[in-house]
């Protein structure tokens, strides 16, 4: 079992992962570059063994909405977009493939299957926000479903 460091650890690289995806995903619908101040929440289930060896407040923390900030530039959405095009999530795991992609109207989904998991993401998008889940299973039977919402804040800095 991972420690209770790694984990959180693990979780916050994931979801940053989940929030830099999903501004990425947004340059086709217009997203305007700029400073986004994002809330995830996450619903973490884990197989019953696992969960009965973390303390109490372990399995809320990791609950608990998380809110950042990250400046989205013109560079930034540009780059993703000619992956969009190609079919490829360049900030994926190598073990990971994009193995399914669409944008219809201001709408966005994508499935991702990596070794142990797999990700399926859908999301609406407006020029200067956008809202969106993320629902991943590990071979292991733990789950996530991260609920995502951003709005711009202003310009970076």
């Amino acid at each position: 079992m991972q420690s209770r460091r790694t984990q959180r650890a693990t979780r916050l690289a994931a979801l940053a992962a989940l929030g830099v995806s999903g501004v990425l995903f947004a340059q086709a619908l217009g997203l305007k570059p700029g400073l986004y101040e994002f809330t995830i929440t996450a619903d973490v289930q884990l197989p019953p063994d696992v969960a009965a060896k973390l303390p109490p407040q372990a399995l809320a923390m990791l609950q608990k909405p998380n809110v950042t900030q990250h400046c989205v530039t013109q560079g930034d959405l540009d780059h993703f977009s000619q992956d969009i095009a190609q079919g490829n999530r360049s900030n994926q795991a190598q073990s990971c493939k994009l193995t399914e992609h669409s944008i219809s109207g201001s709408t966005v989904k994508w499935t991702t299957q990596c070794e142990h998991s797999l990700a399926r993401f859908e999301g609406t998008f407006a020029g200067d926000s956008f809202q969106g889940s993320m629902a991943s299973t590990g071979d292991k039977g733990q789950s996530v479903t991260a609920r995502i919402a951003a709005h711009r804040v202003g310009d970076c800095k």
